[in-house]
């Protein structure tokens, strides 16, 4: 057994520079670099899609058709922005409504070619 590992050793060659620091240093430079780069690219979508969130709640106004996270398809009836909360419209027979978080709007439809929704 001993001599089958002497003449492994002997049959692997010698790597010239001190091939060990020398990829242990690679590894060291490039692994911060990679995490680095890992990070930009997760957290830079990440903000623009908050961004754009943002953006959309900060204009909403009354008489806006929305959709919920959940779904849910009405008109703002009314904002209260100071409390996080929204009334939505959902159904002009009976005159229903419903209060929601701020944060549970999705999505903004757009406004028709004549300036209603």
């Amino acid at each position: 057994m001993v001599d089958f590992l002497v003449l492994f050793a002997e049959a692997v060659p010698a790597q010239p520079g001190g091939g060990e620091g020398s990829n242990m240093m690679f590894f060291i430079i490039m692994l911060p670099a990679i995490l680095l780069l890992m990070w930009f690219m997760m957290a830079n979508p990440q903000k623009k899609q908050e961004e754009r969130l943002r953006q959309m709640l900060n204009s909403l106004e009354r008489n806006d058709k929305v959709m919920t996270v959940g779904g849910l398809i009405g008109t703002v009836h009314s904002i209260d922005k100071e409390q996080n909360e929204i009334v939505l419209k959902v159904d002009d027979s009976n005159n229903t409504r419903i209060r929601f978080h701020l944060t549970a709007i999705n999505t903004v439809f757009p406004k028709d070619g004549d300036g209603k929704k």
